[in-house]
């Protein structure tokens, strides 16, 4: 069974999320589908909006995507989800009824029964060093954590989105409308500017 750790995250949160995970362990950072079997990093991870792969070679030292067929489709290749490697997918920017939003991004872990201690013990710290750099959500949906840009471009005005944008149904707007009460409740830095907040190289900079 698995387990995952949400996260709302701007560019910058992503960047201190990501050299955390890289100073600790010897971790690749590869896209979890690709059109290839071989395994490459990824050349800038905390610009990627594909779901990616967080490959420590100390547990495993060799990693091969496989192939998945679809029947009328085009086939790809996967990372296996029965390896000891973490799911790291990472927040998007879109627009929801005309106004910037973020979809929630996550990390999760894979077949922790099947796997070794050392593996879980390597998605606790990933997923502790979130809950204690980031600020847990003060909404009831979607639950998890935000980034400190994040939670300031939240407070700013951003619109908080599960992993996908949902349609504009009453429901759902009623959702979003309840945000602006917990918004309200912290205080905004009005001398933080976007560049400051991690917009750059986001997409929410041109939303």
């Amino acid at each position: 069974m698995g387990r995952q750790t949400l996260v709302h995250m701007l560019r910058e949160d992503t960047e201190a999320f990501l050299d955390f995970v890289l100073e600790r362990d010897p971790v690749v950072v590869t896209l979890l589908d690709a059109q290839s079997p071989e395994v490459e990093p990824v050349s800038d991870p905390a610009a990627e909006m594909e779901s990616m792969t967080l490959w420590n070679t100390a547990l495993l030292p060799h990693l091969q995507r496989k192939l998945v067929t679809r029947p009328g489709g085009h086939d790809y290749y996967r990372v296996p989800y029965s390896r000891p490697t973490l799911e790291f997918s990472p927040s998007r920017a879109t627009k929801w009824n005309g106004k910037p939003a973020l979809l929630q991004g996550r990390v999760y872990g894979f077949a922790f029964d099947t796997n070794t201690v050392e593996y879980e013990r390597w998605y606790n710290a990933v997923a502790s060093w979130i809950r204690t750099k980031f600020v847990r959500s003060q909404l009831t949906h979607p639950r998890g954590y935000l980034g400190p840009a994040a939670s300031e471009w939240f407070r700013s005005g951003g619109i908080l989105l599960p992993m996908f944008a949902p349609p504009r149904t009453p429901e759902w707007l009623s959702f979003v409308e309840g945000q602006e009460s917990a918004r309200s409740k912290a205080p905004l830095n009005k001398n933080r500017k976007g560049r400051e907040l991690g917009l750059q190289n986001s997409g929410l900079e041109k939303l």
